[in-house]
């Protein structure tokens, strides 16, 4: 059974604090605090990943506690069932030197593998021709991701990656990005493309399967936690019209709170629309309701919204988080235009972490 446990202390701005994060017997820690969300550019670029640059996280430290590690499914498996491990096990290797050069503020690591336009040409060829969509300015393809053959080569790859990495204990947290078709999240897909997706096979019905077989996509992941970034279900009606469906959304998150008692992995409710005020609200309702029946057995993460969410707008959505009962907030890398979590201290960051995992709202001014 899931608990809430005192961990060891913290030390934080000088001062010694127990953190009460939700611990489970097996799996690694999760993360606690602000964690380096990393960048999209090589993912709408089509690009592989290169190895992790953790010069803008060193500028921050000690505000930051984890970090998101990025790479393609392209680049981890290029042809069908031959992966390629190097560009992962290198930027695990770079967290590792950066940790023992800052014994006092070591980071962990949340594993995103970007799928969607990232997937390989393969993967994207499978069951139909590629969907083509425009995104950020960028012409991008995507696979038939609802349909059997592309959803069994996604399950295999986290299951190579599982047999590789769950027992690596730098690696706490793996995102969810089964179903991804427009960003590494499992719930959205680009409007402009529900005619195309209609004319090759798509159905709400399919899309509904897609999205609940993501925890058995993950199941492998025997003692690391999983994060699925929730979003209203979208339905597309036969004239190509696209509408939500809450009930849906409902039913997954439901299942994602219960799989670890239903023989599942440990599942993360979470969101990657963090702001001053919950969004979309229907999302955020139901993580409180879902905690407040379960509060020893709900855990809880989000990203900020945007890179410009700064200073006392970026203070309110840590009081957000905090009231959802999150234990930890991907906040944006700094950008050529916009500062992300460069903006803040790197003292404020660090007391906005130990609020989190103190369940303390922030004082914002």
């Amino acid at each position: 059974m899931r608990r809430l446990l005192l961990v060891a202390p913290l030390l934080v701005l000088g001062l010694a604090l127990s953190a009460c994060i939700p611990t489970e017997p097996g799996y690694k820690p999760l993360l606690g605090g602000i964690v380096n969300k990393g960048s999209e550019t090589y993912f709408h670029l089509g690009e592989p990943y290169p190895v992790i640059d953790l010069s803008q996280v060193a500028a921050s430290s000690p505000g930051l506690a984890g970090t998101v590690v990025d790479v393609s499914w392209s680049q981890l498996e290029p042809s069908p069932g031959t992966f390629d491990f190097s560009t992962l096990d290198a930027d695990l290797a770079a967290v590792s030197a950066y940790n023992a050069v800052h014994p006092g503020a070591t980071l962990g690591v949340k594993l995103r593998v970007w799928a969607a336009n990232d997937a390989p040409q393969w993967a994207k060829s499978m069951d139909g021709s590629p969907i083509t969509i425009s995104a950020n300015g960028q012409v991008e393809t995507v696979g038939q991701w609802w349909k059997p053959d592309y959803r069994a080569a996604w399950a295999g790859l986290q299951a190579a990656l599982a047999l590789r990495y769950d027992n690596n204990q730098l690696v706490n947290e793996v995102v969810v990005a089964s179903c991804a078709a427009l960003t590494d999240e499992p719930m959205v897909f680009s409007p402009t493309t529900a005619s195309t997706m209609l004319a090759d096979g798509w159905s709400a019905t399919a899309e509904q399967a897609c999205l609940d077989g993501a925890l058995a996509d993950y199941s492998p992941w025997h003692h690391t936690a999983i994060y699925y970034p929730f979003n209203p279900f979208h339905t597309i009606s036969a004239t190509g019209q696209v509408g939500t469906d809450n009930g849906v959304t409902a039913e997954i998150m439901q299942r994602c709170a219960d799989s670890l008692a239903s023989g599942g992995p440990w599942c993360i409710l979470g969101n990657n629309d963090l702001g001053p005020t919950g969004n979309p609200p229907f999302v955020y309702s139901e993580i409180a309701s879902l905690y407040a029946s379960n509060p020893s057995g709900t855990a809880v993460a989000f990203q900020m919204n945007a890179p410009a969410t700064v200073g006392t707008s970026a203070c309110q959505a840590v009081v957000a988080a905090v009231n959802e009962h999150a234990t930890s907030i991907e906040f944006w890398p700094p950008t050529g235009k916009l500062p992300g979590f460069s903006a803040e201290s790197p003292a404020t960051l660090q007391s906005w972490g130990q609020d989190l995992a103190l369940g303390r709202a922030p004082a914002c001014t």
